[in-house]
């Protein structure tokens, strides 16, 4: 099962380009909105719209990571999000951009979210806070372990 490993960063220049070094190949770069639907605590329930088109994405908090429940492309994203907001409720709109890579096993996103902050995301089979450390090199990580839409805004 695909998992995802969140952590906020503070300046992804510096790691996009030690990634860039070490071999990392740049495989889409985008702009998004996200509209989070309200669900229990450690469910997350979204629709996310960007260029190539939208999707519905369902994820489950798994011990300080997110188990990719659903990621699936649908064709009639307004019908959805009708019929998700009258079921559930929206809880949160974001928006933002982001950067696709593909290193190693894995899929590393840059998630640069408005208001909100720079954010990692390893994907894939089993990330670890291990590969964080010793391949991404990235020092004192913070690591979320909520949903993105939980977090405050900064200004």
């Amino acid at each position: 099962m695909s998992e995802e490993l969140k952590l906020r960063i503070h300046n992804h220049e510096i790691i996009e380009k030690s990634l860039i070094a070490k071999g990392a190949e740049l495989t889409d770069e985008t702009s998004f909105l996200d509209t989070y639907f309200k669900q229990p605590q450690g469910h997350v329930h979204k629709i996310v719209e960007k260029k190539q088109g939208a999707f519905v994405n369902i994820f489950q908090a798994v011990n300080g990571k997110f188990e990719v429940v659903k990621d699936e492309a649908v064709q009639n994203a307004k019908e959805i999000k009708k019929v998700l907001t009258l079921k559930y409720g929206v809880k949160r709109i974001m928006k933002g951009s982001r950067k696709f890579y593909s290193y190693k096993n894995f899929k590393i996103i840059f998630n640069l979210i408005d208001d909100v902050g720079e954010f990692l995301i390893l994907a894939g089979e089993n990330p670890t806070k291990e590969f964080v450390k010793n391949d991404l090199e990235i020092e004192n990580p913070e690591y979320i372990t909520v949903s993105f839409d939980e977090l405050p805004t900064q200004k």
